[in-house]
């Protein structure tokens, strides 16, 4: 809702692989031991770290670069061991090279995957949007922001230039929730000068005491890029919202 030589090698390695980690999903410690239990070889890890071990390579493993990208897994293996023991067989200059390039593919691919998820949130916000619109109770205002309201409230409307105190719960179209306040039974207090275009907008058509449904495109929103793992990119958001107090 808020507007939310071998060191260098090494670094790129690194980065390479926390890129990948952060773009797939977390194969839990469980996966990994069921997996392991039910290959030929039977269990193959029993204390903690060896179970972070054999996790992280299931998890390197199934998600190691885009599907175009075919990396020989004996391989990569040799290489992690030989860099552990200091006897690389390619030099760190023939390395670097090759990590950037790999670097570089990665990216292409993430970026691939991200303009396919935008266009896809897109047609999908629109039509969500375009349904809630002729729902009977729903206000559009001239930026596109929708709303309901629930409870009227009484007083004047807060300003740009102050601060309010809400209960608040954000979801996805499809209900996932990502962010608020009730579940934690304590309200937020900020600026409105700090939140979101479709925020701003809708606190200060609101009275101390309302309680709205927002439907919120992704131009007022975080737009094309999304914000974190939480909000994809280009996704319409649902807020419900209630003004408690205005500063």
């Amino acid at each position: 809702m808020r507007a939310m030589n071998k060191p260098r090698t090494h670094f790129l390695l690194t980065a390479a692989i926390l890129v990948l980690l952060a773009a797939a999903p977390a194969c839990t410690q469980e996966e990994a031991v069921a997996d392991a239990g039910d290959g030929d070889e039977g269990p193959i890890a029993e204390t903690w770290d060896e179970k972070a071990s054999y996790a992280l390579g299931v998890n390197i493993g199934s998600n190691l670069g885009p599907d175009d990208l075919l990396l020989d897994a004996d391989l990569l293996l040799r290489g992690f061991r030989d860099s552990l023991e200091g006897s690389e067989a390619m030099d760190s200059d023939e390395i670097d090279v090759v990590l950037r390039e790999l670097g570089a593919k990665m990216q292409e691919h993430a970026d691939r995957q991200r303009q396919a998820a935008m266009m896809e949130n897109t047609a999908k916000s629109a039509a969500f949007l375009a349904q809630k619109a002729r729902e009977e109770g729903i206000v559009k205002t001239d930026s596109g922001l929708l709303y309901r309201e629930v409870r009227p409230g009484e007083g004047d409307s807060p300003t740009a230039n102050q601060s309010v105190t809400v209960h608040y719960r954000g979801t996805l179209i499809d209900g996932t929730r990502f962010d608020g306040t009730y579940e934690r039974d304590q309200p937020a207090t900020f600026p409105i000068g700090s939140v979101i275009p479709g925020w701003a907008e809708a606190l200060q058509l609101m009275k101390p005491g309302a309680k709205w449904e927002v439907f919120i495109p992704a131009e007022l929103a975080y737009g094309a890029h999304g914000s974190g793992p939480a909000i994809p990119p280009a996704a319409a958001l649902v807020f419900e919202i209630e003004l408690l107090e205005v500063q």
